[in-house]
């Protein structure tokens, strides 16, 4: 069990790194440990060598979207929650079921403390 002191492991993946800055300033203050993976096979490769307690991903990504990227993490470890993260909400019900939640870009302050303290419990 946690105690205050040690929050769990956030992981970012944004091909912006300024978003990563963000979310990293507003978690960070709040204890979390916040990493950072630029693509999706980058995210991969955290997600198996790491136990995020939860990963916030952007959908429009580059080379591997959001999408598919949280297709493979949870091919591999299915307990994570992944909250996805974009300017436009434009997935299907399937894609939908991967994440636990969405966050809107720009990203509100107040939304996201409640959405990563509820899944970080």
């Amino acid at each position: 069990m946690l105690n205050n002191m040690e929050k769990p492991s956030i992981l970012v993946v944004d091909d912006e790194q300024i978003n990563f800055v963000l979310l990293n300033a507003i978690l960070g203050k709040l204890g979390y440990s916040v990493k950072y993976a630029e693509n999706g096979y980058k995210a991969i490769e955290m997600a198996r060598e790491n136990d995020f307690k939860l990963i916030i991903m952007d959908i429009k990504m580059p080379i591997m979207n959001g999408v598919e990227t949280s297709r493979q993490i949870k091919a591999i470890k299915p307990q994570t929650n992944i909250i996805a993260s974009s300017a436009i909400k434009a997935l299907d019900d399937e894609e939908y079921s991967l994440f636990c939640n969405f966050i809107s870009k720009p990203i509100n302050r107040a939304q996201l403390i409640e959405l990563v303290e509820k899944y970080t419990k």
